[in-house]
């Protein structure tokens, strides 16, 4: 196949975008106090949104929730499959109890008032709740 240099396809050519007269904003005060030496007072911004920090141990906390949660719901599908045999599930339940140590060291590092602590513990119970029912011998039959 041969393509036409001459030929143009879909060309568009955009007009100048000049900013208007007068309308100078933060950014060109700031430029223009760099090109001439003397820097301009700071700006203020507002912005509509409330600036908070997050801490990182609330992060990894989150991550291992989510985690443990998605395991979680992997042995829910693994346990209604019936092609799955309980030699199948054992690793799985052995996962589930790394993921329940991991997630109660997350817990540990949270204040007591905090409401994610709360939520640990119970992710951690519903864990330690399918690790027992497995190993007392409940999905038998």
């Amino acid at each position: 196949m041969k393509i036409d240099p001459n030929k143009i396809i879909g060309s568009v050519v955009p007009g100048a975008v000049r900013p208007s007269a007068g309308a100078g904003g933060a950014f060109e005060d700031v430029l223009k106090g760099v090109e001439t030496g003397a820097v301009a007072k700071p700006v203020n911004i507002q912005t509509p949104f409330q600036q908070f920090s997050v801490s990182p141990v609330k992060l990894s906390a989150v991550g291992a929730g989510e985690e443990a949660l998605e395991l979680l719901e992997r042995y829910s599908r693994a346990v209604s499959d019936p092609q799955v045999s309980l030699k199948g599930l054992a690793p799985m339940v052995e996962e589930l109890e790394s993921m329940r140590i991991r997630v109660e060291d997350a817990a540990s590092f949270i204040s007591d008032d905090d409401p994610l602590k709360g939520i640990m513990k119970e992710l951690s119970s519903s864990l330690y709740g399918e690790i027992l029912r497995f190993r007392r011998g409940d999905l038998i039959g």
